[in-house]
């Protein structure tokens, strides 16, 4: 199988486990789902190198994975980059206080799993993103201003942000309190039911 099929079939599994539509994908990449659907079908050589990592810091994988150089989906160096760079200061800004085991890289590694983070890197990203398009509209990542209009509307950034983690049935905050012991979106799962 070449590079791009496997591209197209791990690119495909990732939407289809968090069940996301090509055009919120493609509000989430700045692209059209015209070009998603291309890319999941192998039609179309894949994305750029800066897209193909947004791809991977999205999902919390490697590119690696991404792109069948590896069968292991996560990399615990790659998540946490993610969440040191991203996701913790945005949980921050809602939940104001993280569980010690999670605010700490070496308690997060010890007392995670890697699908439990990758999914709450997965769920604080789509939120924002939902946030994002709600207060600023569809076509909020294509301004030219979008700086300036962030830091303008922060406050109704953040509140739509947590009401879009409360309507996703609160899981991001189960996930940090470990009431969840397995992660709702199992990539996992689902990759090692398709390898079989």
């Amino acid at each position: 199988m070449s590079t791009k099929d496997i591209f197209a079939q791990r690119f495909t599994l990732l939407r289809n486990v968090y069940r996301l539509t090509y055009r919120d994908l493609g509000n989430f990449l700045g692209l059209n789902a015209n070009t998603l659907t291309e890319w999941a079908v192998s039609r179309r050589n894949f994305p750029n190198p800066d897209k193909l990592v947004l791809i991977a810091n999205l999902y919390g994988v490697s590119v690696d994975w991404l792109l069948g150089r590896t069968s292991i989906i996560y990399n615990h160096d790659v998540l946490a980059a993610i969440e040191q760079k991203d996701t913790i200061s945005l949980l921050k800004q809602i939940y104001l206080v993280l569980p010690k085991d999670y605010e700490d890289t070496d308690r997060r590694l010890a007392n995670y799993e890697p699908g439990i983070r990758a999914n709450i890197v997965t769920l604080t990203y789509s939120s924002l993103y939902a946030a994002l398009r709600f207060v600023l509209g569809d076509n909020f990542y294509k301004r030219d201003d979008f700086k300036t209009l962030f830091e303008a509307n922060r406050s109704s950034i953040m509140l739509a942000q947590t009401r879009f983690l409360s309507n996703q049935g609160n899981l991001v905050s189960k996930l940090l309190k470990k009431e969840l012991t397995m992660p709702p979106f199992d990539v996992e799962k689902e990759f090692k039911n398709q390898i079989i």
